[in-house]
C-alpha cells in the first residue's frame, strides 16, 4: 500500500480545477503528479466508454495514480459500459492505495450511480474545489 500522505511535487490547483472552456474538444482524460481526471463525454456508452479505457491504458500502466476523477460536468447519458469503465478503474488504483471521485453529476446520472451502488465504494463530490479540499487535509498538497 502506498502512502499518501507522503510529500510528492505540490501540483498546481489551476489543473485540477480548470474549466472545461480551456480544455481541448479533443482532450479526454488528464494525468499530473498521481492525479487522474477524465472527462467523460456527453453520452457514455459502450463506444465511448471503451476508446476512454483504450486511450489511457498505457497511463494505467507505466504511472502511479493516487487520485482519479471521473468529471460528468459534460454528461447526459451513460449506460452500463459507464458503470463498468468506473469500478474497472476504482479496482486498478483502489488496490494500490488510491481514491476515486466523481464530480459534476446531473441529478439522472446520480441515480444511476446511486443505483448501481457505486457510491458505496466511490465518493461524490459537488466540485473540484471539495476533492482539492479533501487531499489538502489528507496531506497530498502542502
Amino acid at each position: 500500500m502506498i502512502n499518501l500522505r507522503k510529500k510528492v511535487e505540490v501540483i498546481p490547483l489551476s489543473f485540477i480545477v480548470q474549466k472545461n472552456k480551456k480544455r481541448s474538444k479533443q482532450m479526454d482524460y488528464q494525468y499530473k503528479n498521481g492525479v487522474f481526471i477524465y472527462y467523460l463525454p456527453k453520452e457514455l456508452d459502450h463506444y465511448y466508454a471503451d476508446k476512454l479505457k483504450r486511450k489511457s491504458e498505457a497511463t494505467f500502466a507505466s504511472e502511479q495514480i493516487n487520485y482519479l476523477i471521473f468529471d460528468f460536468s459534460n454528461t447526459r447519458f451513460m449506460d452500463s459500459s459507464g458503470i463498468g469503465l468506473i469500478t474497472g478503474r476504482f479496482r486498478r488504483i483502489h488496490d494500490k492505495g488510491g481514491q476515486t471521485y466523481v464530480v459534476n453529476v446531473t441529478p439522472a446520472i446520480d441515480k444511476l450511480l446511486k443505483l448501481s451502488g457505486i457510491y458505496t465504494i466511490i465518493k461524490k463530490k459537488d466540485t473540484k474545489e471539495d476533492i482539492i479540499k479533501e487531499m489538502v487535509k489528507g496531506g497530498y498538497y502542502e
